[in-house]
């Protein structure tokens, strides 16, 4: 029987097991509770028929005062939110037969629930968990991507656990389903610290095209993506300067040559594909950018006067802490929605597709927040020719914990969702590593073993498999 086991193809276990979490992903969308966003976004959708149905440039192009309030309307949530979730939903309610007629109308903040669910401001059922499939898919991708990189920190362990933490987390289940813009907003995170890796390990025109387009869509998704692509860029510009003095003692090393040239390659398709997706930026993109910042400032600090922000730094890390490590879910930010969800959360809550937080409770939390800082700690150490995958990995998850931490102004769940599949990914390290520790030390030394490596996943060793770190 073993024997039997051993000639499977190592690919199918992964994908049975990518195919599992996936089902489960998707069984929730019809229990998801709703959110007014979920409206707006697909509001916004109508920019896919003004530009591949009507070719109505007019629509989408910058104008500095419109005169027609729909328009109005329409710019704010173009310079303020992603284009592309807008798009790929376009295109999922054209193949599902909707048109544009179908489309509501944004959700009304201003007004209760009754009216906008009576004049049109709320999608009809069939709209919604039609649209609600396109973010869900969206985020499935990011698991795939969650599988991936983790394979590129050692070996299926980490891929297999780090991807569980993913597929079961309550936050990102609750968000990544709903017709909004953060299914897409993970996965192309994802797949460009993917891209990332890759680019590093071995340097060529392909993969830095291919970790261009991918920091573009992040971008595109959603401007807060910034900061994953800052971190990408950044850690190949510290890669590239320590390889520059390492060379300096091997003659033969010349990876830095081989890297700035495709790195500003990459950014510049970055800023490209960006710019391609983003009509209203076409005329003068300096100039949306400092606009696109100061309404971002204001509205931001009208969340924070109406809803009450942090008051200083200890409630903002205490609010991290909890966001990150207890992982509830958050089903509104609006009081008046308890009354109004109420039946829709006892449901979800009360069904197997809720997810599991793997902290739920204090001390889940702080065995959690252990194994993520021994797995940090793991990832930055080690020599820097043999780790560019931990490199990324590392820097990247440092960067989305200390960005949610201390620039999230009001503690509204979904803004913590990019500290998610960094945790799960570096607390996955930790845990491996204590479980090899553990096990090293049994009277008969035998190593965990390892699944067969997939092909197309060519991990790289952990800091514990390298010499100098050996216990």
């Amino acid at each position: 029987m073993l024997d039997r086991l051993r000639t499977i193809p190592p690919i199918i276990p992964a994908l049975l097991w990518l195919a599992l979490l996936a089902a489960y992903v998707l069984g929730g969308v019809p229990f998801v509770p709703f959110h007014g966003d979920e409206s707006t976004v697909i509001f916004t959708s109508k920019d896919y028929a003004y530009i591949f149905l009507d070719r109505d440039w007019s629509r989408v192009t910058y104008e500095a005062d419109p005169a027609d309030p729909e328009k109005a309307t329409e710019q704010d949530l173009r310079l303020l939110n992603g284009t592309l979730t807008r798009y790929l939903m376009g295109l999922t309610w054209q193949v599902a037969g909707f048109t544009i007629s179908d489309i509501n109308a944004q959700w009304d903040w201003g007004a209760d629930w009754n009216y906008n669910q009576s004049t049109g401001h709320a999608p009809t059922e069939a709209l919604l968990h039609t649209l609600r499939l396109t973010s869900t898919l969206l985020l499935i991708v990011g698991l795939i991507a969650v599988f991936a990189i983790g394979w590129q920190l050692g070996g299926g362990w980490i891929a297999y656990l780090a991807s569980l933490y993913y597929a079961l987390n309550p936050a990102l289940l609750l968000n990544g389903r709903r017709a909004m813009m953060e299914g897409a907003f993970i996965a192309f995170s994802l797949l460009t610290v993917l891209a990332g890796i890759g680019f590093l390990k071995r340097p060529s025109l392909w993969r830095a095209l291919l970790l261009g387009v991918a920091a573009g869509l992040a971008l595109a998704s959603k401007h807060t993506a910034v900061f994953t692509v800052a971190a990408v860029y950044a850690t190949c510009m510290l890669y590239l300067i320590v390889q520059a003095i390492r060379s300096r003692e091997d003659a033969a090393s010349d990876a830095e040559f081989v890297l700035l040239p495709y790195a500003v390659l990459a950014a510049a398709v970055t800023g490209g594909v960006f710019i391609l997706l983003n009509p209203a930026w076409w005329s003068d993109p300096l100039a949306r950018i400092l606009e696109v910042l100061e309404r971002r400032q204001d509205l931001l600090g009208g969340q924070t006067a109406f809803f009450g922000g942090y008051a200083s730094l200890t409630d903002q890390i205490a609010g991290f802490l909890r966001q990150v490590f207890l992982a509830q879910p958050q089903f509104f930010e609006v009081q008046a929605w308890q009354v109004w969800l109420s039946d829709q959360i006892q449901a979800y809550e009360a069904s197997p597709w809720r997810g599991f937080a793997v902290g739920g409770s204090v001390v889940g939390a702080i065995l959690l927040c252990a194994m993520m800082a021994l797995g940090l700690s793991l990832l930055l150490r080690g020599p820097v020719e043999r780790s560019a995958a931990r490199w990324v990995i590392g820097l990247w998850a440092l960067a989305m914990l200390l960005t949610t931490a201390l620039l999230t102004p009001v503690e509204w769940g979904r803004y913590y969702l990019p500290a998610y599949p960094a945790v799960g990914l570096v607390a996955s390290v930790g845990v491996i590593w204590l479980v090899q520790q553990v096990w090293n030390r049994r009277p008969r030394r035998y190593p965990i073993p390892e699944p067969t490596p997939v092909p197309g996943f060519d991990g790289i060793p952990l800091p514990f498999d390298d010499d100098d770190t050996q216990t």
